[in-house]
């Protein structure tokens, strides 16, 4: 069996670059530290006078920037490992790379006319071996490692 420590003891697991105070003010509403990531992990800073908001949603839209593992499972599903750049986390390292697994089939969105989803679907976490339907990670290195690991355990579970 692989133990998800011994998975990541080749993979260099730098927390973010990012090396400033983060806390909160005494309301604990408004966060001070950087909310917006880069895919190497380091802080997106004000670009041309545009703020780190409108940079980090510009580089949103570009699909291949964002997307970093997806792998279609026997079944018809797929897992998906994606850069979401803003900080999930509500305190300490950033969370910025997330994990989940969709169904085949597509739904038209009542709520949004002609938009089309698809199911969640749940799988087992490498770590604690619960099941869950999404994972965030710190750095790229550690996502594209948990999602290979996922895909592996998926495929040997549904016999592939």
């Amino acid at each position: 069996m692989v133990f998800f420590g011994e998975l990541f003891a080749w993979v260099d697991l730098h927390v973010s670059r990012w090396d400033g105070p983060r806390f909160l003010l005494p309301n604990e509403e408004i966060a001070i530290w950087p909310q917006y990531y880069d895919r190497q992990g380091f802080p997106i800073p004000t670009v041309d006078g545009e703020e780190p908001t409108l940079v980090w949603a510009r580089m949103t839209q570009d699909g291949d920037y964002k997307r970093v593992a997806w792998d279609e499972l026997p079944d018809g599903s797929h897992l998906s490992t994606v850069w979401l750049g803003l900080d999930h986390s509500f305190a300490g390292k950033p969370l910025i790379f997330e994990t989940m697994r969709f169904s085949k089939e597509t739904h038209e969105s009542t709520m949004f006319a002609g938009a089309r989803f698809r199911d969640e679907l749940s799988f087992t976490d490498p770590v604690d071996g619960e099941e869950t339907t999404q994972l965030r990670y710190t750095t790229e290195e550690e996502a594209l490692a948990a999602h290979h690991e996922i895909v592996r355990r998926l495929r040997i579970r549904e016999g592939h």
